[in-house]
């Protein structure tokens, strides 16, 4: 009775992380998010981040001052949910931000996306803090992704 009770245990443990893991794989993968009003320089246009998460997805806006201080906006609220400091503007050019000077703080293990026409990032969380990393250059309709603590970097990324 103890063998099937463990057994029953173990296969249904396997069939939810199964698919949990699909699920997030198609969350991550949905093409949702778009800029607001066009889209000319890093400096002119607030960009649409929608959470990716199974429950409620509520959309979030990064607001861009001068590249330096970029603000995420509970769009219906209007309160700052997290903040994201650099000491280098977002260039146009398609330049990357150093890791070691951009950080997101107080940010749960939602999965987010940032649709980014310039520059290609990727987020990492380290102690707490998520931190934006380079994933480098591919066509012009560019990704930035908040990923869940402990989620496969490669397995989140879509072409």
């Amino acid at each position: 009775m103890v063998r099937l009770v463990i057994f029953t245990a173990l296969v249904a443990l396997v069939v939810l992380s199964t698919a949990t893991a699909q699920d997030l794989y198609r969350v991550l993968n949905r093409k949702e998010g778009s800029w607001l009003n066009g889209h000319t320089g890093p400096d002119d246009a607030p960009i649409v981040v929608e959470e990716k998460s199974a429950g409620d997805l509520g959309i979030w806006r990064i607001v861009n001052d001068g590249g330096r201080s970029h603000t995420f906006y509970n769009k219906g609220s209007g309160l700052p949910v997290v903040s994201l400091d650099s000491e280098d503007p977002l260039m146009t050019t398609g330049a990357h931000i150093p890791p070691s000077r951009v950080r997101f703080e107080a940010v749960d293990t939602s999965a987010y996306r940032i649709n980014d026409i310039e520059t290609n990032l990727y987020w990492t969380r380290i102690d707490n803090e998520v931190y934006l990393r380079p994933r480098g250059a591919s066509d012009d309709n560019q990704i930035w992704e908040l990923q869940p603590a402990g989620f496969d970097e490669e397995f989140a990324f879509w072409e």
